[in-house]
């Protein structure tokens, strides 16, 4: 995994967004990131593939938390 979807997950890990109740919105992502919403919205999408991230919300109102799976590889980042 690359450095970028490293960064998204601990970020996740470290704002509490691991329930659909504290997800967070592409917009407050990008600019915790430090990047653009079309570049987090990439690596957000690869997460989601790769069952690490979830979607809460409704179309064009969505935000993003960790899934279980993310919370693990999430924390391994730091052992």
């Amino acid at each position: 995994m690359s450095e970028g979807p490293k960064k998204l997950l601990s970020l996740l890990l470290v704002i509490g967004a691991q329930s659909p109740d504290k997800a967070i919105n592409l917009g407050e992502l990008a600019l915790k990131l430090g990047t653009d919403k079309k570049s987090a919205e990439a690596e957000v999408r690869q997460l989601a593939q790769s069952g690490y991230v979830a979607k809460a919300g409704a179309l064009g109102n969505e935000a993003f938390y960790l899934t279980g799976t993310g919370v693990i590889a999430a924390s391994s980042t730091y052992s």
